[in-house]
């Protein structure tokens, strides 16, 4: 399936309307709305109200370079014993979760784990080795039907992989970004398809049943129709079953080092693309990835129609969280780790950023939150509304309706009304049942489901 002109056009005419920052609604409301007084007393509170499994992510802050485009919270370091230290307040706030279930009776069913970061590639076997024991005392890791981890291809070998599959890991994300060497130069990330490749030989394929997840980035200096044509050809050859593709964060307000993309301090300055460019990158992207037999799940993930989050698409079970899109078996995200939340039915809470500040809570023996949002009914009517336009790009109204006891024509009747001009511009179609997304209408999505933010209107 290859992007038609006719379609292009219309994406950059939409796009001249339809431009600026839209959020990516990975929660409802946006953390900017979270309260700084939430604290771990109300995390606990909650915690005991919550039934159905659990997700458990576990964050790994550090790396030993920075990528020039990341916006994720790490901490750059070469000294090893920091990794080895970090361990010891991480399962601090281990234990202070699992004491704190135990005394009130709290048995969670964790059917999901995910280790992120920064690279937790970087743990050697015996921390490693720790970390996994440790896990185990809080989760059964022999049920849990997912145990993910980000990998790094650039410190990882096949006999790492072959060791991270012997300790319970079924699934692994590879950091990919672009193939392009102008790009990589760009991101301070040179790595290399033959590295790739020979990471992802047949005999490493099988070890891996819940499959191999790229991430992708969208939107990179360098980046042009032609070297993201040709990144997506190599990509398909390597065949993951699972794609993110993220349009690229530039926010160098938080993320200083993100300027060194742009002001040639790493050799000559470059020029990322702009908001029209990038969309017409995604599509020239999506096309080869369609082309090829992958299914969009959601708005920025691709799979292959075999892997079960294709098959949650079509079952209406498909979930979205920070990590990416999932089959969905969980209720609940529990964090661990500086930075990482936790996502309750009814409530959000974050964990503080640094790992100074991390330490210093669980040295108070509190659990690290620094803040959180106890959700209203309406917030979480309007969350789950707009997670399924976000992610199946329609939505039903009678399931809403039944899921919250509402009249939905009289509950959104002002959001339904400010739709009129997504439905004249070809983005929307609404009946007397619901809403449908078009095709044209999945590029901009983020400014409809943005019609139901009751903070951002």
């Amino acid at each position: 399936m290859q992007m038609t002109d006719t379609l292009a056009q219309r994406i950059v005419e939409t796009a001249q309307k339809y431009s600026g920052t839209a959020y990516m609604y990975v929660e409802y409301p946006h953390k900017s709305f979270w309260s700084p007084t939430f604290n771990d007393v109300d995390l606990k509170r909650e915690l005991q109200q919550q039934a159905g499994p659990f997700l458990l992510y576990v964050h790994f802050p550090f790396c030993e370079r920075q990528c020039f485009y990341c916006t994720c919270h790490t901490e750059i370091t070469q000294r090893y014993e920091r990794a080895q230290a970090y361990l010891d307040l991480l399962f601090h706030e281990i234990d202070l979760y699992q004491g704190y279930f135990d005394k009130h009776g709290i048995a969670p069913e964790f059917v999901e784990v995910h280790l992120g970061g920064g690279s937790p590639t970087l743990l050697q076997e015996p921390e490693f080795d720790r970390l996994v024991a440790k896990l185990g005392g809080l989760v059964d890791l022999t049920r849990v039907r997912e145990f993910a981890i980000e990998v790094d291809p650039r410190h990882t070998n096949r006999d790492k992989l072959q060791y991270f599959r012997s300790k319970g890991i079924n699934r692994i994300s590879l950091g990919i970004q672009d193939f392009d060497p102008a790009v990589q130069r760009a991101i301070n990330r040179m790595q290399s398809v033959e590295l790739v490749g020979v990471l992802l030989d047949q005999d490493t394929r099988t070890l891996f049943p819940n499959g191999i997840n790229f991430d992708v980035l969208c939107g990179l200096p360098n980046q042009t129709l032609t070297s993201m044509r040709k990144t997506f050809q190599t990509i398909v050859d390597l065949a993951p079953t699972r794609i993110c593709l993220n349009h690229l964060h530039f926010a160098p307000e938080f993320a200083r080092h993100q300027m060194i993309m742009v002001d040639g301090k790493n050799g000559r300055p470059t020029r990322l693309p702009n908001s029209i460019e990038r969309k017409l990158l995604f599509q020239e992207a999506m096309s080869i990835l369609r082309g090829n037999g992958y299914e969009r799940t959601g708005y920025d993930h691709f799979a292959k129609p075999e892997d079960d989050v294709a098959q949650a698409l079509k079952g209406n079970t498909m979930k979205w969280n920070a990590l990416g899109v999932t089959a969905g078996a969980y209720q609940h995200v529990l964090g661990l780790g500086p930075h990482s939340t936790t996502t309750l039915s009814g409530c959000y809470a974050q964990n503080c950023y640094s790992t100074q500040a991390y330490g210093e809570h669980l040295a108070k023996h509190r659990l690290p939150t620094f803040r959180g949002k106890v959700m209203s009914q309406d917030d979480i009517i309007r969350r789950d509304v707009i997670q399924r336009i976000r992610n199946f790009s329609e939505l039903n109204y009678a399931e809403i309706e039944e899921a919250y006891s509402i009249e939905f024509g009289y509950y959104f009747a002002e959001e339904l009304g400010a739709l009129t001009g997504f439905v004249q511009d070809g983005l929307i179609e609404i009946s007397d049942s619901g809403i449908r997304v078009t095709e044209l209408g999945r590029e901009f999505v983020l400014f409809i489901c943005r019609q139901f933010d009751a903070y951002a209107n």
